[in-house]
């Protein structure tokens, strides 16, 4: 059940609240600048748009496609293509040729010479400006021949590759935009900007905790906006930031630079012009205290839909109806079975054509609890349509894979489109998980990380004779909308601490998308680096649910009343989180400025988490050091206050030290190594380690958890399947016997 919230918003008159006194010096000149244009200049590399080697067009009239966006405040005056061209050796000089396509327009044509063949050819080509748009798109059309008296557009001889140092230099000019609500989250965030979210946070410098909380809860509705992107939110106190920028003002508390800024009688959202630069926009979160801007910023994050003009009331935001545990909006659904189409942006994305078409891809992230032990596999209705072959039995096929493992291929037939069959249960695992076997199971769909199924259309060209090819110019394929996959059924439940699923997901905080059940605890007295990376996590867990974390809490004492049944994620310097109530024999790392003490496993090995844990993870060696240098750390264990809660904890030996955490979680090579109870991070390089405590979180059936926990103890597990079965024995024995003899009896009475 999705949670439904009341909203009231109202627009307020300039006379209600004045946009922004202008009486200091320094920002008079604010309208003197406005006619100047600002031009800069932009590198837009095929490495920042997703790609990670060179680009391949296989066939003749094959195309390949490269999106990038257009930011709404800037214009582009010129722009460039540069891009290294590598053709095939085979191709003929002069009739094979690459057509570069701009927003469908031809650009220029890029010809084969002789000498070229099998050589990187390094090509510039200018694109009009004036076809640009919101969103962009390069074609890279191949047109290839390699025998003048027979023509196979599917010779596999026929190919090009686009070299992954390509890139597109603009020249930009910046625009004057209006101080419009109804732009938002534009322009401090543009989905035309694939680049790395950068938003300043401002605030004065006699701030509460309430007033970082509402920093965190903006933090965490940009991070849903990003998606793939890396967020970062530099926080400042009194400092006139120079981009777009939110900037948080109390009666109480305002930054130096607002510090006449007249008082407010409410939660206000308002944008303005920045004093010194009119091509820069803040948006300011106004109220009379820090309740105020909480009311404000939720009312931007929940109700951004309906703000319009320069400045808004939020006269309340309600949530009517509880969220409820797994329902991010950015995890598939395990309740019931889940269409294709609710997993893309637009349907056209499941719509293919060419003779070698290219896959078309699906995204989709399950909840890191999911517990998948032993299935039978994940069900799967597939439907499809294809401009069929000349006759069966051609060659072409459908290749399903998941996370670029194959799994299955499905003939292409002269019908058209799928058959009845279509139904088919993706694997998890190897069912043979108690054999002898000493392979590992690799589950098909990695449990609480980004996944993606891959749909790939191969279409086989039937010759005739020497030289005629019967396949269509064109191939056509499309995956139905309404295919399903079903998570629904499977329980929840995994072993803790696990760093792997915090990383990956922001879990366990992540179970409840608007962070309900979490409680972030920072020293009495926190220190920037510790808000600011406060600020930067709630990006991160932003990004991972796609939900605000609206109900977050966030204090500075070890209130048991507070953090009972609640998940809890400590921020700060090791030795301001000494009023813990842990016992600190469960604790496995300890940090004091240049002192680092730490538990080490016999042997460190990432578990499975279909796999329960043994005593291999229990610590044998402890080691103390003194050493100087940056040293950050994230450490797991069972909360003291409620049994199977969790408490995280982010620490440093120095204040400044914590930014080597937020650079860690928004690094997907690093995070893809975090595991275990332990990530030490230092430098360039995390290192985990799998020791202590371990405890389980979520339910499972009676029967399942035995059999889970007894896994890996099968001969004790038989002993107790054979004393179970003597046991029932017995009973059934001690429960007939009395009515057998009861039965003899009546028989010899009657005779």
């Amino acid at each position: 059940m999705i949670a439904a919230l009341g909203l009231a918003i109202s627009a307020s008159a300039f006379a209600q609240q004045p946009i922004i006194p202008v009486t200091a010096p320094a920002l008079s000149a604010q309208a003197s600048n406005t006619s100047i244009p600002i031009v800069s200049q932009r590198v837009i590399s095929f490495s920042q748009l997703g790609y990670t080697g060179s680009i391949k067009i296989l066939g003749s009239e094959n195309s390949i496609y490269v999106g990038f966006g257009s930011r709404l405040d800037e214009v582009v005056s010129k722009a460039t293509l540069h891009f290294d061209l590598t053709p095939s050796p085979a191709l003929l000089a002069l009739v094979s040729h690459i057509k570069v396509y701009f927003n469908n327009e031809l650009m220029g044509v890029v010809s084969i010479s002789d000498g070229q063949q099998g050589k990187k050819n390094s090509v510039s080509m200018p694109l009009d400006t004036r076809f640009f748009s919101n969103f962009n798109q390069l074609r890279f059309e191949l047109i290839g021949n390699t025998n003048t008296s027979c023509a196979n557009p599917n010779d596999s001889s026929i190919w090009a590759e686009i070299g992954l140092s390509s890139h597109i230099d603009l020249q930009v000019q910046k625009t004057l935009l209006k101080s419009e609500l109804s732009l938002l989250p534009a322009p401090f965030f543009d989905e035309r900007d694939f680049n790395k979210l950068k938003l300043p946070v401002v605030m004065g410098s006699d701030y509460d905790l309430d007033e970082i909380k509402a920093a965190g809860i903006a933090a965490s509705y940009f991070g849903t906006l990003s998606e793939w992107r890396s967020t970062s939110f530099p926080l400042s106190f009194d400092k006139m930031p120079d981009e777009n920028a939110i900037v948080f003002i109390t009666n109480n508390n305002k930054p130096e630079f607002l510090k006449d800024f007249p008082d407010a009688d409410g939660p206000y959202l308002q944008v303005i012009s920045h004093p010194r630069d009119p091509y820069v926009k803040l948006l300011l979160v106004i109220g009379r205290d820090s309740e105020d801007l909480n009311t404000a910023i939720k009312g931007l994050a929940l109700g951004t839909s309906l703000l319009t003009g320069p400045i808004a009331k939020i006269n309340s935001v309600n949530q009517i109806v509880p969220r409820q545990a797994y329902d991010a909006p950015n995890w598939i659904s395990t309740t019931r079975p889940t269409s294709l189409s609710e997993l893309v942006k637009q349907k056209s994305a499941l719509q293919v054509e060419g003779r070698t078409p290219p896959p078309i891809r699906v995204d989709l992230r399950l909840p890191p609890d999911l517990f998948t032990w032993q299935s039978r596999g994940i069900p799967m209705d597939l439907n499809y349509h294809y401009s069929p072959p000349t006759k069966n039995d051609s060659g072409s096929r459908l290749s399903l894979s998941i996370n670029n493992q194959f799994i299955e291929a499905f003939n292409l037939t002269t019908d058209g489109q799928s058959g009845e069959s279509s139904q088919l249960r993706i694997p998890l695992i190897d069912d043979n998980f108690l054999s002898s076997s000493d392979n590992i199971p690799i589950p098909a769909f990695k449990v609480g990380s980004n996944n993606h199924i891959k749909f790939e259309f191969s279409f086989a060209s039937v010759t005739e004779g020497m030289c005629q090819v019967t396949q269509p110019s064109k191939q056509y394929a499309v995956i139905d909308g309404n295919s399903t996959i079903d998570f629904s059924g499977f329980p929840h439940y995994i072993e803790m601490p696990n760093m792997h699923a915090f990383s990956n997901s922001g879990f366990p905080f992540s179970r409840m998308a608007d962070l309900s059940e979490t409680v972030v605890v920072v020293a009495e007295k926190p220190s920037a680096a510790a808000l600011q990376s406060f600020l930067n996590i709630m990006g991160v867990i932003g990004a991972d649910t796609g939900y605000p974390g609206i109900n977050v809490q966030l204090i500075d004492r070890w209130d048991k009343q507070l953090l009972q049944d609640k998940d809890i994620l400590s921020i700060g310097v090791a030795p301001s989180l000494n009023t813990a109530e842990y016992d600190t024999d469960q604790v496995n790392l300890t940090l004091n400025a240049g002192k680092r003490l730490m538990k080490f496993p016999n042997k460190n090995e990432e578990l499975l988490d279909l796999k329960p844990s043994s005593s291999k993870q229990d610590p044998t060696e402890m080691i103390s050091v003194q050493a100087q240098g940056a040293f950050a750390a994230i450490t797991g264990i069972e909360s003291p206050f409620s049994a199977k809660r969790s408490l995280i904890t982010i620490m440093a030996a120095n204040p400044q030290d914590l930014s080597l955490v937020d650079e860690a979680l928004s690094d997907s090579g690093k995070v893809e190594h975090m595991f275990g109870s332990v990530v030490t991070i230092r430098n360039n390089e995390v290192a985990s380690y799998n020791v202590g405590e371990h405890y389980y979180s979520g339910k499972l059936p009676i029967w399942q958890l035995v059999w889970y926990h007894f896994s890996n103890h099968p001969i004790l597990l038989a002993f107790i399947v054979v004393f179970l079965m003597l046991i029932v024995t017995i009973v059934l024995w001690r429960i007939l016997r009395p009515i057998a003899a009861k039965r003899l009896q009546d028989n010899e009475d009657e005779s």
